[in-house]
């Protein structure tokens, strides 16, 4: 009897012991309000986004000074654009190998060569898709359009070792490459992210290398966030005073700055380059206090406002009824449309708290006709799509999870979630930089959810993670806030729900962090997963 009572008390001992530890165990990661990561095997294929289908062979390729790349399209105009693409891929690689490579418009036998080309490309990998084959005698890239080649470009960046990234020649270096049959496209055709030179002002110079690095990783959108309360940051050449007045202020205090209109079309030509389409933004009704300093005639007593360089929303408003506003809206409709190629105009449309719900409606419906008369496709934050003048057309970026009237309407979608997709949140309670009205967000935090956790599938065009600058100053400020995470946005745009996996993911992001070392971009660090 009493062996078989002690044999009880140490078993019921022993589930108290492990109910006490899973019940911790629950409010730490309730706390932490973080998905637990399985840990996965180690990866044969690091490359991010992870491609539609990889098989890894037996062998590698020994990229060399030798190495010719030929390009070939399916007619002359198809063959200079994969040229300027084969030279871009030279010029990435000269800097740490120092080699010099023959690029050759035809179709040479492959032997030590890379060919780029979309001659028989197949048209269901669509225009981004790709085949990537590395063997004993090379690399070939095809694909249907040229666009998809640069994406291909992007996967063999990441084939050859880190040091390919570096910023220097890495002497005795063998730069070899797995054999492997790779097949791939996107799932969203819509993949972005949105950086805000209102609340900050950055020189064109810090654009321009945020494209060159989300261009990695098959990002195609670039949304900039051109106005807002504390600044109006493009050249409008027939309402001069938006720069000469509206500019001069940002968060702060500071001195501002814009683009001239040459500036804009330097930006848009370099992204174009990089298959990356610049999406600009004039945030209205409300969110328009840098307007509103610039000219009075915007303001109901005719008076200029002062210039705001505070972080508070929902005061500022343009008036709704007033003709003149729409014919001021409508001159830099007129104008920005004539100098950005992108299909897309977004008019901006969240808290314009200071609004009424009727003038918001009309207002919306209204100036969304204005875009669409001069052949773009507006965009606008929810709750844009409550107007019911707004057209089809019209797609919405939902950012609140509030899209009720979307879905029942049929709008395309552009997910851009706070508590999930927002670059300013700052990861963890003790990070300098960054807000948290939207929560904290981790490096898993931000990639461990879905699009269709939010709407439809038929009804989302893509993905796209914002940054907003009310704390960042400079381009070290951006790269901290933006990298890693961006690396998981970009997957989720890319590759299929079911075929992404945290754990595998952590291990891809790490190596690829390595890249964004040598590049010399300042990425946070997550001590938890770097230990």
């Amino acid at each position: 009897m009493s062996g078989k009572f002690n044999s009880n008390c140490i078993f019921s001992t022993l589930c108290l012991f492990l109910g006490v530890i899973l019940i911790f165990n629950f409010i730490g990661c309730a706390d932490n309000n973080e998905p637990a990561v399985k840990e996965t095997p180690k990866l044969d294929n690091y490359i991010l986004p992870k491609p539609l289908s990889y098989k890894k062979g037996e062998g590698e390729f020994s990229l060399s000074k030798d190495t010719i790349i030929y390009v070939k399209g399916n007619n002359k105009e198809e063959t200079e654009e994969i040229y300027k693409i084969g030279k871009y891929f030279k010029d990435k690689i000269k800097t740490s190998t120092d080699f010099e490579l023959i690029i050759d418009k035809s179709l040479g036998e492959m032997n030590n060569s890379i060919t780029l080309t979309t001659v028989n490309g197949e048209k269901n990998l669509g225009d981004e898709g790709y085949k990537l084959s590395v063997t004993e005698k090379g690399i070939e890239i095809v694909a249907y359009t040229p666009e998809g080649i640069f994406r291909g470009i992007q996967s063999l960046r990441q084939l050859l070792p880190v040091e390919i990234e570096s910023r220097d020649v890495v002497e005795n270096h063998h730069w070899n490459i797995p054999f492997v049959e790779i097949e791939d496209k996107p799932e969203y055709e819509y993949r972005g992210i949105m950086i805000d030179v209102a609340r900050h002002f950055f020189p064109v110079e810090d654009i321009k290398k945020q494209i060159d690095l989300v261009a990695q990783y098959k990002i195609n959108k670039l949304h900039l966030h051109l106005s807002d309360d504390q600044g109006w940051r493009l050249e409008i050449k027939k309402w001069p005073d938006l720069t000469n007045i509206g500019s001069k202020s940002e968060v702060g205090g500071g001195k501002g700055g814009y683009y001239t209109q040459e500036d804009f079309k330097e930006i848009v030509k370099y992204a174009a380059d990089r298959y990356i389409e610049v999406i600009p933004e004039f945030d209205m009704p409300g969110h328009t206090n840098a307007a509103l300093a610039s000219y009075g005639f915007l303001n109901a007593d005719g008076k200029k406002k002062e210039h705001y360089t505070g972080i508070d929303i929902g005061f500022s408003s343009l008036m709704c009824r007033d003709e003149k506003t729409y014919e001021f809206i409508e001159d830099i409709i007129r104008e920005v449309s004539e100098i950005s190629p992108s299909k897309y105009i977004h008019i901006g449309g969240d808290e314009a708290d200071s609004t009424s719900k009727e003038d918001y409606k009309y207002f919306m419906g209204r100036v969304s006709k204005i875009v669409e008369k001069h052949g773009k496709v507006p965009i606008g934050w929810d709750p844009a799509d409550t107007s019911e003048d707004i057209s089809s057309n019209f797609i919405l970026q939902n950012w609140s999870g509030s899209n009720k009237s979307a879905r029942e309407t049929n709008l395309k979608m552009i997910i851009s979630i706070a508590k999930k997709s927002y670059l300013d949140m700052k990861y963890h309670e003790d990070i300098k930089l960054g807000l948290k009205w939207a929560g904290y967000i981790s490096i898993i935090k931000g990639y461990d959810w879905d699009p269709t956790n939010y709407a439809p599938k038929e009804l989302i065009l893509g993905i796209e993670a914002p940054l907003w600058s009310e704390t960042l100053r400079n381009q070290e400020d951006m790269d901290y806030m933006i990298y890693p995470r961006v690396l998981g946005y970009a997957e989720i745009g890319w590759t299929p729900k079911e075929g992404r996996n945290t754990g595998e993911y952590i291990q891809r992001m790490k190596e690829n962090a390595k890249r964004l070392e040598l590049q010399g971009v300042n990425y946070y660090k997550d001590p938890s997963l770097w230990k």
